[in-house]
């Protein structure tokens, strides 16, 4: 058998047990509405919680940075590719989220691996959240630390893992602070009480927070008024850029320049990139930040009254409504889609075997009609719910 007959295989076992993605296209920018597929369907599928991504001040200041310094930085951060560009943004955010130092990279998946790897090696002690995102796993495991995964959101059992803390050199606890899959939120406080209780180090992923969520839309973090060693952040969601940096204090973030790979190994973000997220800040930190954060919670406690089934956080904008079957969650979506309404179906590997669910996610610009209309969907579509 040929490595083709072999993976030919692999995809028809996916597609039997209703695991196979197949892409939608959208045409035209992303929104509230989009055209997937050729079709005008409400959008409830996106991270873009502020309706940014398909902003004009943004495309204008990533046009302009286009004109002024081309489209790509030619080389990794470390050689020739660091452009003014990137320099004014990682200034820009240490400013926003108040730290004394901040390093950008291409993705958040990279921003995770590349924190993980930099900060503990083999030896150290890694305790992470069992719904912690594929990233944080991945560089935990990369680490070669001794990784511990406690029960989700379960502080006796971070409180007893975190008792191992000194018998290693090193001792941190990774989580995420707004779960991307679930909506619920981390007790940050608790947490952030308990590392310190055990003198260990603390790395709060706040990729769906940052923006939507907090004073200035800093996050969780700064809503509870906790300051951890390293802030995961993303531009590609409420942002509505691309890209992704650790916020953290200046040795932190040198130390990162030298030794993170994905970073020290990657062409840097082309200059047009950072030019639209320092667009994407000017806005998310005034009063018109302050107003689309206000809608976009107004949508989320809506959404929840009216569908009371629906998991997370009262305001969270990642509203799950867990259906349990593979087969019955894509069932339900492309119901949906026939009512010109978009929520994917989430399904194993990316969230527990047994828990596929419909993700619902807002935006600012959606309407309040909109979000009645699909209440009154997923209220009446036939389910069988875990």
């Amino acid at each position: 058998m040929t490595l083709d007959d072999d993976v030919r295989s692999e995809l028809a076992s996916l597609e039997a047990e209703h695991r196979l993605r197949t892409p939608r296209i959208i045409d035209g920018p992303q929104g509230p509405t989009v055209i997937l597929d050729g079709v005008e369907v409400v959008n409830l599928s996106s991270n873009d919680y502020l309706s940014l991504a398909g902003d004009p001040r943004l495309a204008r200041a990533a046009h302009g940075a286009l004109a002024e310094a081309g489209s790509g930085a030619g080389a990794s951060r470390l050689i020739a590719g660091t452009q003014r560009w990137h320099v004014v943004l990682e200034q820009a955010m240490a400013d926003w989220m108040r730290c004394g130092g901040v390093r950008l990279f291409n993705t958040g998946y990279a921003a995770n691996v590349g924190v993980m790897t930099t900060l503990v090696r083999a030896g150290d002690l890694v305790i992470s959240d069992e719904l912690n995102h594929a990233s944080i796993i991945d560089g935990c495991r990369l680490s070669k630390a001794e990784v511990v995964v406690v029960p989700h959101r379960d502080l006796v059992a971070l409180e007893q893992a975190l008792a191992r803390a000194p018998g290693h050199p090193r001792a941190l606890v990774v989580t995420e602070s707004l779960f991307s899959m679930d909506g619920d939120i981390a007790d940050l406080g608790a947490i952030a009480a308990l590392c310190r209780r055990f003198g260990a180090a603390l790395v709060v992923d706040e990729a769906h927070a940052i923006g939507a969520i907090g004073p200035e839309g800093r996050g969780l973090c700064a809503e509870a008024a906790v300051v951890p060693d390293v802030v995961i952040g993303t531009f590609g969601k409420a942002l509505g850029s691309f890209g992704a940096f650790a916020a953290t204090t200046q040795p932190i973030a040198e130390l990162l320049w030298n030794r993170a790979r994905p970073f020290v190994f990657s062409t840097a973000l082309p200059p047009s990139v950072p030019a639209s997220s320092l667009a994407a800040i000017e806005i998310v930190r005034g009063s018109e930040g302050l107003d689309r954060r206000r809608t976009l919670a107004s949508h989320a406690r809506r959404f929840r009254e009216l569908v009371p089934r629906a998991g997370g956080a009262r305001e969270s904008a990642i509203a799950p409504i867990r259906i349990g079957d593979d087969r019955e969650v894509m069932r339900l979506t492309a119901q949906l889609l026939e009512a010109r309404v978009f929520v994917q179906g989430i399904r194993p590997p990316t969230v527990p075997e047994g828990t596929a669910r419909l993700r619902v996610s807002f935006a600012t610009g959606h309407t309040v009609q909109q979000i009645d209309n699909a209440a009154v969907l997923l209220n009446n579509a036939p389910r069988h719910v875990v």
